[in-house]
């Protein structure tokens, strides 16, 4: 039978692994959005119709929203998962030398910008962009 620190170590792995796994979901649908963002601006450079361009531009929109919605939602997951990695390294007796320098990388400005918050801010930023372009197409 494995011991304790055993079983803690292997769902500490875990519980990164399903962390890491959140992340890159998290980037993909922002690389989706800013492709579909792209695809949908090269159309408009083809002089498609804006009978056609409105209804894309919506669409791609509600991907964008769907995309703040994806990363609110791993933003909840992760801060369940670092609760949990930080009980399992407490356990283990390995957080106690990682501690000082947690506490020191949330100071400041730099502490307060973390890869979600730059992922929901772009994909907020692009959902702007398709409102301000529906209603560019639509006052034309």
């Amino acid at each position: 039978m494995a011991n304790r620190n055993d079983i803690f170590l292997k769902e500490l792995e875990i519980q990164w692994q399903d962390h890491f796994h959140m992340r890159d979901q998290t980037w993909k649908t922002l690389q989706y959005s800013i492709l579909f963002f792209l695809g949908v601006v090269g159309l408009e450079f083809k002089v498609v119709d804006k009978i056609f361009l409105v209804p894309v531009y919506i669409a791609v929109f509600i991907v964008s929203l769907l995309g703040v919605y994806v990363a609110l939602h791993h933003r909840k997951r992760q801060k369940e998962k670092f609760k949990m990695i930080t009980i399992l390294e407490k356990k283990l007796e390995t957080y106690e030398l990682i501690e000082d320098i947690l506490k020191k990388s949330k100071e400041g400005l730099l502490g307060k910008i973390d890869t979600l918050k730059f992922i929901i801010a772009t994909q907020i930023g692009l959902c702007c962009v398709y409102i301000f372009l529906i209603i560019r197409i639509l006052v034309s």
